[in-house]
């Protein structure tokens, strides 16, 4: 049962690769400064860690639609995206985590009567769950298999419209925010 509610979670996680509630989607970013990236030409996608719990819970389908939106966006900033790790300058591999959460908040209200000393004040209290999604995106070098630039959107996640061409532009957006620092001057 948790199963299938996880699974849930994370196929609306996937197609809207952390699409915000009307909010544009801001990354935040951070790398090695001590890194050349000037001299980076050639990227290699790396596989989803198929172990990792959370990427368990995607098709490869979706994950062959992230893939491509987050190639098509390194293409358009001018990258060649290659399948031979040798050739690479860089790896990219990219991460989903998501997490519920619940968040209460406590309201005071005016009394019915709209006046002051008219009746009793009115506390309401709302509480929602909800499911709190991060979308990691890291750049491996390859002579020292460690991380040189990470890019991170957490968003609280929405419901999503079946449409496939909402949700490709959905992927296209978050690849743009995702990447909008990359490489770091």
């Amino acid at each position: 049962m948790l199963l299938r509610a996880l699974q849930a979670t994370a196929a609306l996680f996937v197609l809207s690769l952390v699409t915000a509630c009307a909010t544009p989607l801001e990354a935040t970013m951070d790398f090695d400064s001590g890194f050349d990236f000037t001299k980076v030409q050639k990227l290699a996608i790396q596989p989803v860690d198929r172990e990792d719990l959370s990427s368990l819970q995607i098709s490869d389908m979706q994950e062959a639609r992230i893939d491509r939106a987050l190639a098509d966006e390194l293409q358009r900033k001018g990258f060649e995206i290659v399948s031979d790790n040798s050739q690479a300058d860089l790896y990219m591999i990219w991460h989903l985590v998501t997490e519920e959460r619940t968040d209460v908040r406590s309201y005071n209200s005016m009394s019915y009567y709209n006046c002051w000393g008219c009746g009793p004040a009115v506390s309401d209290v709302s509480v929602r769950q909800y499911t709190q999604g991060t979308f990691i995106v890291d750049m491996i070098d390859p002579l020292r298999s460690k991380s040189v630039w990470r890019s991170v959107i957490e968003s609280r996640l929405r419901n999503q419209p079946e449409d496939p061409e909402v949700l490709a532009e959905e992927r296209r957006e978050a690849a743009t925010a995702v990447f909008a620092e990359f490489p770091p001057k």
